[in-house]
């Protein structure tokens, strides 16, 4: 039998590494016309270099790479003077692969488990301050072998409430808030012996400052933090809470009036326990219809 800390610290290679919650971009909480429907497809890359325990490095050598898409598709629709509704699914992709002392861990490919939601905006003014509640429902359909170390599907449902709110200081500056909370069924087939995990909750917070450049071009710098539930197998307590600083530096630009395109980098500042991510690169194509 695999020891159940290894096991513990292999159910942390998914393919966000965010927790668990939706990580949110500039802007994503703009409150759209009424009847617009946008679809989108994001393409990350993320390695890591470094194995993190309780907050010391335990390996110099780690790297876990991460090629990630996601399809979402979104259409908003208006359900009162200054609210709307944004129904929408996220499907990820991709594949995840091992180096160094990670190796053991082998490779992964296919789907992530679907994600639905539906934001609730609300106008605060006419300025372009929103308020926003987003419950999503994570629904394991993705790729999952509980032999393997590694999973793009993590055979669980999942629940993130996230509330954002966007305040506009001028027609150049504005600043994103966001905040998650997350909430873990339980896998009933973890690990080669197919054991019972069950998970804590999960907090997420988020900070970005825009600046609007033109009409056309704004730029985004923010910072995350992340608290991980901590992992319980068998009935046995992990010690593994994940807490993790991040940054963020994202471009986004309207390339016609109908499509956009957004270019983000970013890193872990700090981690606790697991992998420390050492890059990240998220492409975003939107298309108006």
């Amino acid at each position: 039998m695999r020891s159940l800390k290894k096991l513990a610290l292999y159910s942390t290679f998914f393919c966000s590494g965010y927790v668990g919650a939706v990580e949110v971009a500039p802007g994503d909480y703009t409150q759209f016309a009424d009847g617009t429907t946008i679809g989108l497809l994001y393409y990350e890359f993320s390695t890591t270099h470094a194995l993190k325990a309780q907050g010391h490095t335990v390996s110099h050598d780690y790297n876990v790479d991460s090629n990630i898409g996601m399809l979402r598709f979104l259409h908003a629709f208006k359900i009162s003077e200054h609210s709307t509704l944004d129904p929408q699914f996220l499907l990820p992709f991709g594949n995840v692969s091992t180096r160094g002392n990670a190796s053991s861990a082998g490779s992964a490919s296919g789907t992530g488990d679907l994600i639905l939601t539906m934001p609730l905006k609300i106008a605060l003014n006419d300025t372009g301050d929103v308020f926003a509640v987003s419950p999503y429902v994570y629904v394991p359909t993705g790729n999952y072998n509980h032999n393997d170390a590694l999973n793009l599907g993590e055979n669980r449902w999942k629940f993130d409430v996230q509330t954002a709110y966007i305040k506009f200081f001028s027609d150049k500056w504005a600043i994103d808030t966001v905040g998650d909370a997350i909430w873990y069924g339980n896998n009933n087939k973890f690990g080669s012996d197919e054991m019972e995990r069950q998970q804590k909750m999960s907090w997420a917070a988020q900070v970005i400052g825009r600046y609007f450049a033109t009409p056309t071009l704004s730029f985004g710098l923010g910072v995350g933090q992340t608290w991980g539930g901590e992992d319980v197998v068998e009935g046995q307590h992990q010690a593994d809470q994940g807490q993790t600083t991040n940054v963020r530096f994202t471009a986004t630009k309207f390339v016609t009036p109908h499509d956009q395109i957004m270019v983000q980098m970013g890193r872990d500042l700090a981690a606790q326990n697991g992998p420390e991510e050492s890059f990240r690169m998220n492409l975003r194509y939107a298309h108006i219809f």
